[in-house]
């Protein structure tokens, strides 16, 4: 018997570990909070969430200026004026979520995925949008001023050259 308690807390300490929170649980990582509406203006300044799911999310007017969110999903969610200033989105998933009028002024975007975003008037200037993926995107009056855009692909399926600093060469 004391064999088959060792080798079942052996296997179970084996299994990797998932957060889930409820909508009412702070944020962290690697939490899950899939079709969650938050308070509109609250200040997330400095979150630490990465590895976490937003996807059908609400943060609208919400502050997530310094904020560590790498490899998350906010995937259809909606973050409309929302502030990343500085924020470190590397290879998330924004794929379909409404930025409109959001800023991501000076944010680490490498790799992440705005396929069919709407991102009208949103503000990436000086953002590293190395290798980040537009297609389909509405990019109406977005500013790109100094964002770096080397490999991204555009929204016709093209990759931006090397050199493409403010815009799509």
């Amino acid at each position: 018997m004391k064999k088959l308690t060792f080798i079942f807390l052996f296997i179970i300490n084996l299994i990797p570990s998932l957060s889930y929170a409820g909508c009412d649980d702070p944020l962290g990582d690697g939490v899950d909070y899939t079709n969650c509406r938050f308070s509109d203006g609250q200040n997330l300044e400095g979150s630490y969430l990465p590895n976490s799911n937003l996807s059908f999310t609400s943060f609208i007017q919400v502050n997530f200026d310094k904020s560590i969110m790498m490899n998350s999903t906010l995937a259809f969610g909606t973050f409309s004026e929302s502030t990343f200033y500085r924020a470190n989105l590397y290879e998330s998933n924004l794929e379909g979520a409404n930025f409109e009028k959001t800023n991501f002024t000076s944010a680490n975007l490498t790799r992440a995925n705005f396929t069919g975003a709407s991102l009208i008037e949103t503000n990436f200037q000086n953002s590293n949008l190395v290798e980040a993926n537009f297609i389909s995107a509405n990019l109406t009056n977005a500013n790109f001023e100094g964002a770096n855009l080397n490999g991204a692909t555009w929204i016709d399926y093209r990759t931006c050259k090397a050199g493409s600093i403010g815009e799509c060469k």
